[in-house]
């Protein structure tokens, strides 16, 4: 896939990722991707919160605990 930045906005977009510490826009452009798929992910577990579908901490520990053979919290 190839994506198309305005001439007038290449040297802007090129200074963002190398300020960025990026050594392409390819780089900096794929990293700004998947923050939007991690904030994006983020809001849906806070919405799904907000709608009382989530469940406490203490439950999920000891459950993931118990299932991978990790000691109790203490």
């Amino acid at each position: 896939m190839q994506i198309a930045i305005p001439t007038e906005k290449e040297e802007f977009v090129k200074q963002l990722a190398l300020s960025a510490g990026f050594s392409s826009v390819d780089q900096y452009i794929f990293q700004l991707i998947e923050q939007d798929s991690e904030r994006k992910a983020i809001r849906q577990a806070l919405d799904e919160l907000d709608q009382g579908l989530g469940r406490p901490f203490e439950e999920f520990d000891a459950e993931f605990r118990t299932k991978h053979g990790l000691p109790t919290a203490g």
